[in-house]
C-alpha cells in the first residue's frame, strides 16, 4: 500500500469514527426527549449558534456533528473520486454521500412534521446504513485488503456464507425494532425474540468460522469479535430493560448496536470473500470471469428472486387494500407498516418454500429453468433455511408487533400454500381450488390487523379474492399446459379430455366473479362509485373470459391472464378510493 492510499484508510477511519459519534449524539437526543427542544430547522431558533442550554444542546450539538460528518462524508467521495481505482469502491463513497443527505432531510421532517414515528424511524435506521457504508469503505481501504490465493473448499462453507448473511439480516432487523421501541414503544416482545435469535446464530456462526481459524484466520478475528459485541449488548439490553430512565445506558445500548451491525456486515463480506471453492479476493475475477462484487450481487439476487418479488408485491397491494377497509376513522394508522413487513416476510418465505420443494420439476420447465435451484445459483439447503427463516420471523413480527390474530391467519396462508397446493400440484386437478384458499387470506390479515377481528366485510374480501384467482390460475395453466404436463403437474387443463372442462369453469368463474364483486357495496364497504365501477369492470372481465373459453387458445388464455392481472388492483384502487371520497 502506498504512503497515498495509507492517508486514504486513515482518513476513511476519521470519518466512520466521527459517523458512530454522530449516532452516539443522535441516540442522546432520543433519550434525553429532547428531539423538539429546537422547533425549527436547518437553525436553531433563527441561529447558527443558539444558548447551548437544556435539551438545545443535545439537539442542535446533534446538528453541528452531523454537518460536521456530512462534510467528511464528501471530502471522502471526492477523495475516492479523484484516487481510488476500484469503481466498486467508488460507488459505495457515493452511496455514503447520498445516504447521509437523505438522512439531513429526514432529520429535518422529524422537527418540521413534529416528530412523526414513521419518519423518526426512518431516520434511526438510515444513520445505521450510514455507518455501515463508511465502516466499509474504511475496511476496503486497508493494509489488510488484499488477494488470497485460491483455497480449497472448506467443509460447511456454503452454510458458513449463508448464516453470516442471516446473522447479518438478524443484526438489522434488531436496529429496527430498536428503533421502533423508542419512537413508538411497540415490538418490545418481538425484540427480546430477535435478541435470543441473534444470540443463537451468531453462536452457530462463530462456531463455523473455527474451521477457518488457520487457513483465513481474518474470518476467525470477525466472528469473535462479534460474539463478543454480541454479549456485550445483549448484557446492556438487559440493564436497560429493568433500568428504562438512565440516559446513559440506553445511548450505550445504541452505539453498540450499531457496531454489532457493522461487525455483522464486515464477517458476512469477509466471509464471501474468502470461503469456498476458490477464495473471492478483492476485484479478482472468478473462474467465469466475473469480479468479486458480482457474485455477491449475483447471490443477494438469487435470494430475491426466491420470494417471487412480483406475486409478493401483489399480495401486499391486498394486504394494504384489506387494512385501509378494515380501519375506522378514529384508529391509529401505526399498523400498517408492520402488517406489511411482516406479511412481506410471510410470503416470500412461503414462496422460497415452495421453490425448494418443486426445484425438480422446476428444471423440467422452461418458464422456471432460470430459477435459483434449477440454475444452481442456490442450494436446496439455503432456500430451506431462507424460507423458514422469513416464515417463522414474518409470523413472530405479526403475532407481537401487530396483534396474534394477524400471526394465525399468516401462519395459515403460508402453511396452506406450502403443505397443501404445493403437493397437491402433482395428484389432482383441485389443487387450484386449495391455492386459491391462501391467496384469499391477505387481505383478511389487513382488515384483522386494523380491527383485531374478522368481521363479515372481511370474508367478503376472502370470496372476492378467491374467485378472482380461479380464472386467474386457470388462464395461466393454459397457457403453460405443456410446460406443466412435462413437470408432471395436475393441473385442470392438462388432464385428459379436460379441454372442455377448463372452458366451461373459466366462463363460470368469470361469471360469479360479477355478482361477488358487488357484494361490498351491499355491504357497505363501498359506495355507488365502486358499484358502477366494478359492474363496468367485472362485464369487461366477463367478456374476456367469455372470449377465452369460446376460443381454447393460448393467446386468448394470455389475454384473460394479462386482464385479470389489470382487473384485481383496479377494483381494489376503486373500492380504496371510494371509500376514501365518502
Amino acid at each position: 500500500m502506498s504512503e497515498r492510499q495509507g492517508f486514504l484508510h486513515r482518513y476513511a477511519v476519521l470519518t466512520a469514527t466521527a459517523t458512530w459519534v454522530l449516532l452516539i449524539a443522535g441516540a442522546l437526543v432520543t433519550s434525553t426527549d429532547s428531539g423538539l427542544a429546537v422547533p425549527d430547522w436547518p437553525l436553531s431558533y433563527g441561529m447558527w449558534f443558539p444558548p447551548m442550554i437544556g435539551g438545545i444542546l443535545y439537539e442542535h450539538g446533534h446538528r453541528m456533528i452531523a454537518a460536521a460528518v456530512g462534510l467528511l462524508i464528501l471530502a471522502l467521495a471526492v477523495w475516492l473520486w479523484k484516487a481510488e481505482p476500484r469503481r466498486w469502491v467508488r460507488a459505495l463513497g457515493y452511496s455514503a454521500l447520498a445516504a447521509v443527505v437523505v438522512q439531513a432531510l429526514l432529520g429535518g421532517l422529524t422537527v418540521l412534521w413534529l416528530l412523526p414515528s414513521a419518519v423518526s424511524i426512518a431516520h434511526a435506521c438510515l444513520g445505521q446504513v450510514v455507518f455501515c457504508l463508511v465502516v466499509g469503505l474504511a475496511w476496503c481501504t486497508s493494509p489488510g485488503w488484499r488477494e488470497r490465493p485460491a483455497t480449497s473448499e472448506v467443509r460447511g462453507s456454503y452454510s458458513l456464507r449463508f448464516l453470516s448473511v442471516v446473522v447479518t439480516i438478524l443484526a438489522a432487523g434488531q436496529v429496527f425494532l430498536g428503533a421502533v421501541i423508542r419512537h413508538t414503544g411497540q415490538a418490545v416482545f418481538a425484540h427480546l425474540l430477535g435478541a435470543a435469535a441473534l444470540v443463537l446464530m451468531t453462536g452457530w456462526l462463530v462456531w463455523k468460522t473455527a474451521a477457518l481459524r488457520r487457513s483465513i484466520p481474518s474470518v476467525w478475528s470477525a466472528g469473535l469479535r462479534l460474539i463478543g459485541l454480541v454479549g456485550l449488548q445483549v448484557l446492556v439490553g438487559m440493564w436497560v430493560f429493568t433500568h428504562r430512565g438512565s440516559v446513559g445506558l440506553r445511548t450505550t445500548h445504541v452505539a453498540l448496536g450499531a457496531l454489532v451491525l457493522a461487525q455483522a456486515v464486515l464477517l458476512a463480506w469477509e466471509a464471501n470473500r474468502g470461503v469456498g471453492r476458490r477464495s473471492w479476493p478483492a476485484c479478482a475475477a472468478d473462474a467465469a470471469g466475473r469480479p468479486a462484487s458480482s457474485r455477491l450481487s449475483g447471490m443477494l439476487r438469487a435470494y430475491v428472486e426466491l420470494t417471487k418479488p412480483r406475486l409478493t408485491w401483489l399480495v401486499l397491494v391486498t394486504t394494504a387494500a384489506g387494512f385501509w377497509l378494515g380501519i375506522r376513522a378514529d384508529e391509529p394508522w401505526r399498523a400498517l407498516v408492520p402488517t406489511l413487513l411482516g406479511t412481506a416476510l410471510v410470503v416470500g418465505g412461503a414462496n422460497a418454500l415452495n421453490q425448494w420443494m418443486e426445484r425438480i420439476p422446476d428444471a423440467l420447465m422452461h418458464r422456471t429453468q432460470g430459477r435459483p435451484l434449477p440454475s444452481g445459483r442456490l442450494t436446496p439447503g439455503q432456500a430451506q433455511g431462507f424460507g423458514w427463516i422469513l416464515v417463522v420471523g414474518g409470523v413472530v413480527w405479526l403475532a407481537s408487533a401487530v396483534n396474534v390474530l394477524t400471526g394465525l391467519l399468516a401462519t395459515l396462508s403460508a402453511g396452506l400454500y406450502v403443505w397443501v397446493y404445493t403437493p397437491l400440484k402433482r395428484t389432482t386437478a383441485l389443487c387450484t381450488l386449495a391455492g386459491a384458499v391462501p391467496g384469499a387470506i391477505p387481505p383478511m390479515i389487513g382488515w384483522a390487523a386494523a380491527r383485531n377481528a374478522l368481521d363479515p366485510g372481511a370474508w367478503a374480501l376472502f370470496a372476492l379474492l378467491f374467485v378472482w384467482q380461479l380464472p386467474h390460475f386457470l388462464a395461466i395453466a393454459l397457457v403453460y399446459r405443456e410446460d406443466y404436463a412435462r413437470a408432471g403437474f395436475r393441473m385442470l387443463p392438462v388432464t385428459e379430455r379436460a379441454e372442455g372442462a377448463t372452458a366451461r369453469q373459466i366462463a363460470l368463474y368469470g361469471l360469479a366473479l360479477l355478482p361477488v364483486s358487488l357484494v361490498p357495496a351491499r355491504m357497505g364497504l363501498a359506495g355507488a362509485w365502486y358499484f358502477f365501477g366494478a359492474l363496468a369492470l367485472g362485464i369487461g372481465f366477463l367478456v374476456l373470459a367469455s372470449w377465452t373459453a369460446w376460443a381454447r387458445s393460448a393467446q386468448s388464455a394470455r389475454q384473460l391472464f394479462l386482464g385479470s392481472v389489470l382487473y384485481l388492483p383496479l377494483l381494489l384502487g376503486l373500492m380504496v378510493c371510494d371509500r376514501t371520497w365518502r
